[in-house]
């Protein structure tokens, strides 16, 4: 979608409403906008910026009679313009330092226990996944595309860990060519491990463009004799803090949060979200505003995805997810803070 065309008045006005609405949770609606907004303005120009805003898709008005909320591309907007990561205070920051001192237990234990912290401590939901870099053998490969021109190698190994690997899709192979490519890749590299079969894996894709028009007629070749085979078993996603989703009021339907709680029992959904957003997330937090999450771009939520390295006992990448209307300046400031913590104390 285009930049929006915002003049400095609309600026400021949608920045009053968006901070109005993070913080009362309800429509906000022109008499309370003009006690916010820090200059006299009369009700017909607000009403007037509102209009405008409102033609530029910045708000909407849920119901005829309510205020206004912001709508996806006005958080956008709000977050690339304005936010301020906020370091955690003392409180916060003692609560998050208590993960700190389990970092010798095994990835796992260690990932439960910190998801269910940062859940309580930021609110929200917390996915963890953990990224063991193991001997295992290959079980299978998997391609996702993620969007124009890139795709995600995801491996699963034979136990259960998941590696990722972000790569241009050069060739803008649909998914159905994607789905037999990860089958001949599997055959082709099953039983070796992570780091021989990535080494072998980027060979084959970096190769001449051409080599695709072999690969497909290959792949279609056999995929025509193969059974159709699951892999054995799930990822090991944990989910910490489910239930606090349907306290906030965007969920407050019976109906809309069961088929929530649905999409975070998908497993395998999850998994792909971690491992897409896992290598950029190692460098900073991710954020992901509704749409801008292909897992889950049905509900308007925010996703902050991090990193972080356990030193030789691999990864674990946390999504930290909540309603559109999420405390964005503490989330991302918390979890640069606790990450960075994490990643000195492993020597990172």
């Amino acid at each position: 979608m285009a930049r929006p065309h915002l003049n400095p008045r609309g600026e400021s006005v949608l920045r009053t409403l968006i901070e109005t609405y993070l913080e009362a949770g309800e429509p906000v609606g022109s008499r309370l906008l003009a006690k916010r907004y820090p200059e006299p303005l009369s009700s017909a120009t607000i009403r007037n910026v509102l209009s405008d805003l409102e033609d530029e898709s910045m708000v909407a008005q849920p119901h005829t009679s309510a205020g206004r909320v912001p709508t996806e591309r006005a958080y956008r907007y709000y977050v690339d313009r304005w936010l301020k990561a906020q370091p955690p205070g003392p409180e916060m920051e003692g609560r998050l330092a208590a993960t700190l001192e389990d970092l010798d237990l095994d990835p796992e234990t260690w990932a439960r226990h910190a998801g269910r912290t940062l859940a309580e401590v930021m609110g929200g939901v917390c996915v963890a996944l953990p990224l063991p870099l193991t001997h295992s053998r290959l079980a299978r490969l998997e391609f996702v595309p993620v969007g124009p021109g890139r795709l995600v190698a995801v491996w699963v190994g034979s136990q259960g860990e998941v590696e990722h690997r972000l790569m241009e899709n050069a060739w803008s192979y649909p998914e159905s060519v994607l789905v037999e490519l990860g089958n001949y890749a599997t055959a082709r590299f099953a039983g070796l491990t992570l780091v021989e079969m990535r080494s072998r894996l980027l060979d084959v894709l970096q190769a001449e463009a051409q080599e695709g028009e072999f690969l497909r007629a290959r792949l279609r070749d056999l995929a025509s004799r193969w059974p159709d085979e699951r892999p054995a078993g799930e990822p090991p996603v944990m989910v910490s803090g489910l239930g606090r989703l349907g306290g906030f009021p965007e969920f407050e339907d019976a109906a809309r949060f069961r088929g929530l709680v649905a999409a975070f029992e998908e497993h395998g959904r999850l998994a792909r979200l971690l491992n897409a957003f896992a290598d950029r997330a190692s460098e900073d937090v991710q954020l992901l505003l509704g749409s801008e999450n292909p897992y889950l771009e049905g509900w308007p939520l925010a996703t902050a995805v991090r990193t972080v390295r356990l030193g030789s006992a691999g990864f674990v990448t946390f999504a930290l997810v909540g309603p559109l209307r999420m405390d964005y300046a503490l989330v991302m400031g918390g979890l640069r803070w606790w990450s960075g913590q994490v990643n000195r104390r492993q020597g990172v």
